[in-house]
Formats: C-alpha cells, structure tokens, sequence
C-alpha cells in the first residue's frame, strides 16, 4: 500500500506519515537535527581542536517561541515527542522558522564514550535527538505499527519529527536523560589532561613540546 502511494516518478509533497499520525495540538512544534560541516560524526570528539569548537550543542528556536515558552539564551527546557523525552540547553535565534527547532547531531555523548572524561562537555551539556524519535509508527489500523522510515527507500525519519517545549524547573544544569558513564575498555590508554599526540614531529626547542629545555 505504501510502495503503491509513495512510490512516483514525479516527486510530490506529502504531509510526514508520522506527523500525520500524532496530535498537532499536543506537539505543535517541529524538531530537526543536522551535522556541523566541521565535525560530520561522532568520532571528531578524537581531535582536540574540533572539541574546543563544537564541545556541546545547544536547542536553537525563534525568539518569539523562547518568549512564548518562557525562556532565554542558557535557559533549560524539556523537549517532549509522544515517544521520550529530554532535557537541553536553549539559544534563541531568528534565522530560523517559528515553529521549528534544531540542533547539531552526533556530538552529545553518553558519559565515558570515545573515552572522554565522564565530566566532558559532550556528557553534560550535549545532547541527542535519538531518543525523542521512535523506530516505529504510531500504531495504525488493526494495531499494526509500521517502521518510522521512508515508504521508498527506508531512510530513518529523522526530519518527521512533532514535539512539545516548556521551562525545566531549576535544578541541576546538565542535559537529559543521563546514564551511567560507559567504563573504559581493559587496555585503552588512559586519557591525558592534555594531548600531545605528534609532538615527537615539532622543532627542538619548540615551546610545545613536553620536553624542551
């Protein structure tokens, strides 16, 4: 059924299935999630320089929304879809749509990952959009829950995405949810205070290296 609707030659706009399957009232807001071009995945948390750019993310949404909700630049809110929840930190903007909020993928982390300190920023301030999206549809006719991707080609459907915003109450500044931090695997060095990999390859007496006179 699905292959026979979706499934032209021509493209053609259709409303999200998903979206058309939750209360627009209940979650009235859009949430999107795309990569930084200076950090593309999960792994740019190796290299130093990119965590000094891209340490965290933040919730980013129009003024008037924040106003609407409440909130201001640094402010905490709770971000609800019919599947989970969170808990980000909020910069307000207005070069985006109303209606629309978005934020920077893969570079929250659970505590402990890529073998970052369990107080790095990516485990405290960064947060993902993955648990506020489900793998499957609401349930449709006779129960029947279908998986949450596109009809033609099976992508996920990261852009399908309804959510409901309010203030989170004072308390502890940190995203949510939180899990336990990941241990180190047996063997893996530990992690240095400061990285100093390559500097074998810098000048005598460079003022970067360790062991300049």
């Amino acid at each position: 059924e699905r292959v026979d609707r979706f499934f032209d030659p021509l493209p053609f706009w259709y409303e999200p299935i998903e979206e058309s399957m939750v209360s627009k009232a209940d979650y009235p807001v859009h949430a999107i999630t795309q990569r930084p071009a200076a950090m593309y995945h999960s792994w740019g948390s190796q290299n130093a320089w990119l965590r000094q750019i891209h340490g965290y993310n933040r919730l980013c949404m129009h003024r008037d929304l924040a106003r609407e909700i409440g909130v201001e630049d640094d402010d905490w809110v709770n971000v609800e879809s019919h599947h989970g929840l969170i808990k980000a930190q909020v910069r307000t903007m207005t070069g985006c749509e109303r209606n629309t909020v978005w934020t920077w993928n893969a570079i929250g982390k659970r505590r402990g990952a890529w073998n970052l300190d369990d107080e790095a920023e990516e485990g405290e301030k960064g947060f993902l959009l993955n648990h506020l999206i489900s793998e499957l549809l609401p349930a449709g006719k006779g129960g029947r829950r279908l998986s949450n991707s596109d009809p033609v080609t099976g992508q996920a459907a990261w852009f399908d995405l309804r959510v409901k915003i309010t203030r989170a109450e004072a308390g502890a500044e940190v995203s949510e949810p939180r899990f336990e931090p990941i241990q180190p695997v047996p063997g893996v060095q530990g992690r240095p205070a400061i990285l100093r990999f390559g500097e074998q390859f810098l000048p005598e007496g460079s003022w970067r290296r360790k062991d300049r006179a």
